[in-house]
């Protein structure tokens, strides 16, 4: 575990590919090790840009072929919220996550992650208005930050439901999500009110029943 963080913490651009096919085979010999491996790249994002020449390189040779252990640990830490400064070089990744992955376990872990984006918000302003950060930098509007993550549980949905088994997940993920993360329930009610057809067949009765009864609202079908 600790030589493992080690060499995908101290990797650099040249060596990044390399490293990304020894983390590979660690995490098929060892899958509980792939939480460690997302963390260290969780720090690393945090660096912001000058991260970039490593992780780009490290991240999508583990996206690649890496084993799904570590494809779903890496999904829920690029899905995440994060800082300002790792913001975007997450999104970059995700879309590189997004592009090429099919396996419903892992966009499963992109949902959830997707999903908490609003918890952890809601944490970070105190529930209240965000306006400005205490150093006078700009805090993303509520409203811009929502439809980032309205578009991002749209996107993932849309490619659960290409099989069955994702679309099973994607209707117990919703329900779940519903009854655990604050304020979705009311969120993806929302969401559907205002543009049902753009849900049409990818939210199943299951999910619309739990959504309706937490939210306390009818949804059209």
């Amino acid at each position: 575990g600790a030589a493992l963080r080690t060499l995908t913490e101290a990797t650099t651009p040249a060596l990044a590919r390399r490293v990304a096919a020894l983390v590979q085979e660690a995490v098929r010999l060892r899958p509980e090790t792939a939480g460690q491996v997302a963390g260290c790249v969780d720090r690393r994002l945090e660096q912001g840009p000058t991260a970039r020449p490593v992780l780009l390189p490290l991240v999508t040779g583990l996206l690649d072929g890496g084993p799904e252990q570590v494809r779903a640990a890496l999904a829920t830490v690029l899905a995440a919220a994060g800082t300002p400064a790792s913001r975007p070089l997450r999104r970059e990744l995700l879309e590189s996550l997004l592009d090429r992955e099919r396996d419903p376990a892992v966009l499963d872990a992109v949902l959830h992650a997707a999903a908490a984006q609003g918890d952890a918000d809601m944490d970070r302003s105190g529930g209240g208005d965000m306006g400005r950060s205490g150093a006078g930098d700009p805090v993303e509007a509520p409203y811009r930050r929502e439809d980032e993550i309205r578009g991002l549980v749209h996107r993932t949905g849309l490619l659960l439901v290409r099989t069955p088994e994702g679309a099973t997940l994607l209707d117990r993920g919703l329900a779940d999500l519903g009854r655990h993360v604050p304020g979705f329930a009311a969120r993806m009610a929302r969401w559907l009110t205002e543009a049902p057809d753009d849900w049409a067949g990818m939210v199943g009765p299951g999910a619309r029943r739990t959504i309706e009864n937490l939210a306390g609202v009818r949804v059209p079908a």
